[in-house]
C-alpha cells in the first residue's frame, strides 16, 4: 500500500484525507497540535510543527512515505518542497515554493515577469516607525510571509499607518511587511493545475468578504459570474502567475482583483484553495476532473494528460459564520442545517468553551455551509437559509 504524509491538519485538509484514503492509500497527517480538526481521519498523527524542518524530516524517514503534500496548508509548502527535495520525492522545487509564499519574493517575480500586480514596497521590520509610502492612501498593509487574511488592513492615512505596520508586522515570521496600492474591483480566485508546465484553469470563483479594513473572507461562488472575456484575461494573468513563481508539476490557488485597468494579481499558493473550493465547490460544478484527486496523483509523481472537463450547470457556493467576542458555549441547529434546502455540508468550526475575539481573518469562524442551486442567487440564499439556522450562543 502507498502512503501519503500530509503537512497540516486544517479543517480544509478533512477531503484531501477521505480522497487519498479512497483510492487506496495509507494516510499520515503531521501537524503541531494533537486537536488539529483533520487528525482524527488519519491512519497514523504525528505532533509536530510543520515548519521545522528537521522535525518533519525525522517523522518522514520514520514513515517512508511515497509521496508528502501540502494539501490544502499554506504553512508546509516550503517545508514539504525541501522534504521531496532531500528524499527525492516529486514535488515542487524549494525556489517556487519560497516564490510561492514569501508574498514579496511572489510580487517580484510577478515585476520581473511583466505579471500584472499592484504597486508595492516593503518596511522591514526594524524601520516601521519611520517608513513612507511611496504611493497615495489608501494603501494594504499584510505580512510578507503568512496566510489566511492574518494582518491584512486597509490603511486611509498617515495617522494609522504605524498601528497597521505594527499588526503586520506581529502577524508574520520575519517582521517584514508588504505595502501595497488599494485596488478595486470585484476579486475572484482561480483554481489551477500545472500539468508539465501547463497551467490548466478549472474555475473561477468569485469571492465574498467582509470589506476594509481586513477583507477576510465570508463566502465563495462557483462559477464566476464574469464574462467568458472577463474570465478569460483572469485566467490568463493567473497562468502567467503560477509560471513566474516557477510552478511545473502542482497545484495551485490564485487571487485575482479585477481593476479598471484589467486583472492584476493579488497573490497565489501553491496548493489547494481552503473554504471547501477545491473539494465541494469543484467537485460540484465542473465535471471530467477531481482536483483533489489530481493533486494526490502529482505528489505521487504521476503524470496527468487528461484534461477534458467542464462546468457541471450547478452553482455551487460556500458561506462562513465569522466568530464574535465571548466564550462560545453553544451551537444549536446544526441537524436542521444540514437538512435545509440544497444543502451539501456544513461543517462546525468553532470549540465550545473556547474564548474567541471578533473576526478579522479566515481563521476566526463558527461554522461553514455549501449548498447548490440553478443559480448563483440561488445557491447563495440557500446557504444563508442554512446558516440563520444555526444558533449561537455565547457565554
Amino acid at each position: 500500500m502507498k502512503k501519503i504524509l500530509l503537512l497540516g491538519g486544517p479543517v480544509f485538509q478533512k477531503p484531501v484525507i477521505e480522497r487519498a484514503k479512497s483510492m487506496g492509500l495509507y494516510v499520515g497527517v503531521a501537524d503541531i497540535s494533537k486537536q488539529a480538526p483533520a487528525a482524527p481521519l488519519a491512519d497514523e498523527f504525528f505532533q509536530g510543527s510543520i515548519r521545522d524542518y528537521e522535525a518533519m524530516l525525522a517523522i518522514a524517514r520514520e514513515f517512508k512515505p511515497d509521496a508528502i503534500a501540502s494539501g490544502a496548508c499554506d504553512t508546509s509548502v516550503v517545508t514539504v518542497a525541501r522534504l521531496c527535495e532531500e528524499l527525492g520525492l516529486p514535488g515542487n522545487s524549494v525556489d517556487a515554493a519560497l516564490n510561492s509564499t514569501d508574498k514579496l519574493r511572489m510580487i517580484k517575480c510577478f515585476a520581473q515577469e511583466g505579471v500584472a500586480h499592484p504597486a508595492f514596497a516593503v518596511a522591514k521590520k526594524a524601520e516601521l516607525d519611520v517608513f513612507v509610502p511611496p504611493f497615495p492612501y489608501p494603501i494594504i498593509t499584510k505580512p510578507t510571509d503568512s496566510a489566511g487574511g492574518r494582518g491584512v488592513n486597509l490603511v486611509s492615512s498617515p495617522e494609522t499607518l504605524l498601528s497597521a505596520l505594527q499588526t503586520a508586522s506581529a502577524a508574520g515570521v520575519s517582521g517584514d511587511v508588504l505595502v501595497e496600492e488599494c485596488m478595486s474591483g470585484p476579486e475572484v480566485s482561480v483554481e489551477i493545475i500545472i500539468s508539465d508546465g501547463v497551467p490548466h484553469v478549472l474555475q473561477v470563483t468569485d469571492k465574498l468578504t467582509s470589506g476594509a479594513p481586513n477583507f477576510f473572507e465570508i463566502g465563495h461562488v462557483q462559477p464566476t459570474s464574469l464574462s467568458c472575456e472577463q474570465r478569460k484575461a483572469i485566467s490568463d494573468v493567473a497562468s502567467s502567475a503560477v509560471l513566474a513563481v516557477g510552478l511545473k508539476n502542482s497545484v495551485a490557488h490564485a487571487e485575482v482583483m479585477l481593476t479598471s485597468e484589467g486583472p492584476k494579481m493579488v497573490e497565489l499558493g501553491a496548493r489547494l484553495g481552503g473554504g471547501w473550493i477545491t473539494s465541494h465547490l469543484i467537485w460540484n460544478s465542473v465535471t471530467g476532473i477531481d482536483m483533489v484527486e489530481t493533486m494526490i496523483k502529482v505528489a505521487l509523481g504521476e503524470k496527468v494528460h487528461d484534461f477534458n472537463f467542464s462546468n457541471s450547470g450547478i452553482y455551487v457556493a460556500t458561506k462562513f459564520l465569522p466568530a464574535r467576542e465571548g466564550v462560545l458555549s453553544g451551537l444549536n441547529g446544526i441537524e436542521s442545517a444540514k437538512d435545509s434546502e440544497g444543502v451539501i455540508h456544513v461543517e462546525v468550526h468553532g470549540t465550545v468553551g473556547q474564548r474567541y475575539s471578533k473576526a478579522v481573518d479566515d481563521s476566526a469562524r463558527f461554522a461553514s455551509v455549501v449548498a447548490n442551486g440553478k443559480t448563483k442567487e440561488e445557491a447563495l440564499s440557500n446557504c444563508d437559509r442554512a446558516l440563520s439556522l444555526i444558533e449561537v450562543q455565547m457565554g
